[in-house]
Parts: structure tokens; C-alpha cells; sequence
């Protein structure tokens, strides 16, 4: 292999949940003398190893592994942190005369690795679209804090006033991106949209990639891939998961557990999915409910983990398909590149074919600065599919325009927690797909049938009342 790659080049691997990225890292780990770097946001955090699914000990196969399991639970570990940390540790292992491997599905976290300048997202499992937040601002809980008694009428008032351009993306309603742009200006003098905007132009003129990069993601068709993931929180409970939810229970209880942590399930390792899922189950135990009283919240709390399992897939596909795919084909024409190929996970029985021999024989031409890498869309009809389907350049923030889904929004009436749920999509390509997901096929079928079920009904009151 050429020394000089392998001392300052990258892999990444990216995908869904589920799909296999720690496999297919620890495989070409031992391929190619690579050590792996977690960029899983919630797999950094200790404990918790069943609900977070970090690979054991044994199946690590003595691969090295790093920023797995180190932060204390009772603090958010930000984006900014794991940029640091990895680029260290990136750092480190080129010394070593190694691979750094970069695997996770938090693609944000990826793509704060791999580019300078970055537009870095301060997103929870729950917002899929990125605040875009410049790298020296965190989102700190002291600027929420200092705001706290603002409505969110007052709060976006006031970015209006102070950031028209970056008032007109965000809803009033939507406090934590208000709150991030007026975070921006309050820490750095500028403008959230101004930041934006210069950044936006420095990534078309100049060198952004930090090194080499070779981006495999792991794709299975969602039907196969949904039936997998349903089966893998089944054999998470088969594994002890309920244990680890006893101890969180304990842990909620606890307020030191997760003390610099906000309330709810929206920050640091309290965003895993099923703590959320299981929060009425929990509640319900603590209080000594018996078991035969308790086995509906534990069913419902399965039953909701694999769903939001389920969503969470999809926002990370559309994450890959409409930011890191676009920002990687945006190096293609610079000297320093960012190269992603398609391996086709859908079968696990052709994984050796489909995904581990054609893995480790693009990493090794990649790392001997081969030149007959093979052509990303030859690999295989879904790989020539999604790559066809990748924009060139990642859309500009600054021209999205916001639309709201009256399918799927949901007044106080209509849900079940009597809150009213707003869905708001950021730019047309966030919204052609939420129009084409199964859920929102799912909700217009629903609304079709109410709205079918009320015409019937009308028509009995008229002829009622003509006898």
C-alpha cells in the first residue's frame, strides 16, 4: 500500500441502524491494519451497551477500538467534543502507520470529521433537518437557560429583528433552531445566515475535505431492512434489554444519574431509543403495578421502540441521500476527494459477496492510490440507482423554504397525548419524500377513510331527517 495514503487518508462507513456497519468495520479493520472510531453519538456514552447495541469485547476479534463508551451519562457530549476527539485520534493512528476507519450512523458527526467548515448539526434523533451551526458554537443549556421565560412568539420576534433570512427557515414554534441562531449571533458577532452564507462559498472555492476519504454506505431495502430491525429489538430483549431498563428506571430516579441533562428524552444518552418508548412502562413499575397490569405498557413500549427504530432509519437515509452524498460528489472535482460507493446489505446470506469482498477490494485499491478504482455505479443496480440520484452539491440552507404537511399534522383532538403535533418539512426534497414515506401514505389512507366514514354518516342524518 502507498505509505503516503495510509498516513493521511480516511474510510468511512455509514448506513442505517442495523444494517451492519460494525461488522463490516471490524472486517476491514483486519484487512487493511485499521483501527475502528465510533460515530455513533449515543455509543460514546458508558453503560447502557444493549440499548445503544455497542459490539462486545469478543466481537471486536482484538480490532482496536476508540471513542466507544467513555463519557459519563450525566453530561451531553456535543458535536464539537467528538470533532476533536476524532481528529486526534484520526491523528494518532496515522502515526501508527494505520487506517483510521470512521463508522457510525450519526452522519453529522461523520461529516464534522471529514470537512472543514463544516455545517454542523446539533440535531436529536427527534429533528432531522441540521441547525447548521457554526463549529465554536455548542448549543449550550446556560443560553437556553437565560431564555427560558421567552415565549416562542417573543424568541423568533426576536430573530427576526435581529436575522430576517434565518427567521423566514425556521417555524415560531420551532424553539431550539430559534434559539441556535440568536446562540450564534450572541457568540460570534455575525449573523447565523451571514455564517451560513460565507461558509456555504468557502466550501465551493476552496479545499474543505481534511483527507482522503472513501465513504462505503451500507444500503438495504427498506421492507427487508424494517423486518430486520423489528427482529433485532426481539433479540435485544433476549439479551437482557429489560435489565437495563430496570437499572434506568433506577437511574431516572436518581437525579445525580443524569444531572447536567435537561428533562425529558431530548439530550445526550436519554435520546436511546427505548427510554422514551418504555417511559410509561417505567413510571407504571415504580409505582409497584402488578405484572398482569404491566404487560400492555410492556408490549406498547416494544411496539413503539421498533417503530421509532423504524423512523430513525429513514431520517438517516434521507440524511445520506440529500447532505453526505451531495457533499462528497462536490470534492469530486478538487484535488483532495471524498469518493462513496454503495454496497448492497439487503441479504445478510450474500454479505461475503455483496458487501465484505468488494468492501476490503475498494479499500485496498483506495488506500494503494490506485487509479483503477473501480466506477461507483458498476457495483450493483442499487449502487448505479442511488448514486444517479445524488444532487451534485448539497442545497443551499438559505433557500429552503418550509412546508407543513396537513396530512400528518395532528390537532389536540386527533392525538393520543392530546398535544397538538405540527409536521414541518425543510425544503422540497425533505417534503417529496415525506410525501412519498410509508407513514404519510399511511395517514392520508386514514383520513380518506374518516373523511368517508363522516360523509356516510351526513347522509344517514339527511335521510333521517326527511321521514
Amino acid at each position: 500500500m502507498a505509505t503516503n495514503l495510509i498516513q493521511r487518508g480516511l474510510i468511512a462507513i455509514t448506513g442505517t441502524t442495523g444494517v451492519g456497519k460494525s461488522q463490516l468495520a471490524i472486517e476491514l479493520a483486519r484487512a487493511v491494519n485499521g483501527e475502528v472510531i465510533n460515530a455513533d453519538a449515543l455509543q460514546v456514552y458508558k453503560g447502557y451497551d444493549i440499548i445503544t447495541n455497542k459490539v462486545s469485547r469478543e466481537e471486536m476479534l482484538g480490532v482496536p477500538h476508540h471513542l466507544l463508551g467513555f463519557v459519563d451519562p450525566n453530561r451531553e457530549y456535543t458535536v464539537q467534543e467528538f470533532e476533536q476527539d476524532a481528529l486526534r485520534k484520526i491523528s494518532e493512528i496515522h502515526q501508527r502507520n494505520r487506517v483510521p476507519i470512521l463508522v457510525g450512523g450519526t452522519n453529522y458527526y461523520i461529516q464534522s470529521v471529514m470537512f472543514r467548515k463544516s455545517l454542523i448539526s446539533t440535531a436529536s434523533r427527534d429533528h432531522g433537518s441540521p441547525d447548521d451551526m457554526p463549529s465554536g458554537v455548542s448549543g449550550s443549556r446556560e443560553f437556553e437557560q437565560q431564555h427560558s421565560s421567552k415565549s416562542d412568539q417573543d424568541l423568533w420576534e426576536e430573530l427576526r429583528a435581529a436575522d430576517p433570512v434565518m427567521a423566514e427557515n425556521w417555524h415560531a414554534n420551532n424553539r431550539r433552531k430559534v434559539l441556535r441562531s440568536l446562540e450564534v449571533l450572541a457568540a460570534t458577532g455575525r449573523r447565523h445566515s451571514e455564517w451560513i452564507r460565507e461558509s456555504e462559498a468557502a466550501r465551493e472555492k476552496e479545499e474543505v475535505l481534511r483527507f482522503p476519504t472513501l465513504v462505503l454506505w451500507l444500503y438495504a431495502d427498506p421492507p427487508t431492512l424494517d423486518k430486520r430491525l423489528f427482529e433485532r429489538v426481539d433479540k435485544m430483549i433476549e439479551r437482557g434489554m429489560f435489565s437495563e431498563l430496570s437499572q434506568l428506571g433506577k437511574d431516572l430516579a436518581d437525579q445525580a444519574v443524569f444531572a447536567g441533562l435537561s428533562g425529558g428524552f431530548s439530550t445526550g444518552l436519554k435520546q436511546a431509543i427505548g427510554f422514551r418508548e418504555f417511559g410509561p412502562y417505567l413510571a407504571a413499575k415504580s409505582t409497584n403495578m402488578p405484572d398482569e397490569d404491566l404487560e400492555p405498557l410492556r408490549r406498547q413500549g416494544v411496539e413503539d421502540m421498533k417503530l421509532s427504530t423504524r423512523r430513525y432509519a429513514k431520517k438517516q437515509i434521507a440524511w445520506i441521500r440529500n447532505k453526505l452524498l451531495p457533499e462528497c460528489n462536490g470534492t469530486l472535482s478538487k484535488s483532495v476527494k471524498a469518493r462513496p460507493y454503495v454496497l448492497d446489505a439487503t441479504d445478510i446470506n450474500t454479505w461475503d459477496s455483496l458487501v465484505k469482498v468488494p468492501g476490503v477490494d475498494i479499500a485496498k485499491r483506495f488506500l494503494d492510490d490506485d487509479q483503477s478504482l473501480p466506477e461507483a455505479k458498476a457495483i450493483s443496480k442499487i449502487a448505479a440507482k442511488l448514486l444517479a440520484e445524488a444532487k451534485e452539491k448539497p442545497n443551499s440552507v438559505l433557500a429552503w423554504k418550509r412546508f407543513r404537511c396537513p396530512i400528518c399534522s395532528k390537532t389536540p383532538e386527533e392525538a393520543r397525548d392530546r398535544v397538538a403535533h405540527e409536521v414541518w418539512l425543510n425544503g422540497q426534497d425533505e417534503y417529496n419524500q415525506h410525501l412519498g414515506s410509508r407513514q404519510h401514505r399511511k395517514n392520508r389512507l386514514y383520513r380518506k377513510r374518516l373523511a368517508e366514514r363522516e360523509s356516510t354518516s351526513l347522509g344517514n342524518s339527511d335521510d333521517d331527517s326527511g321521514d
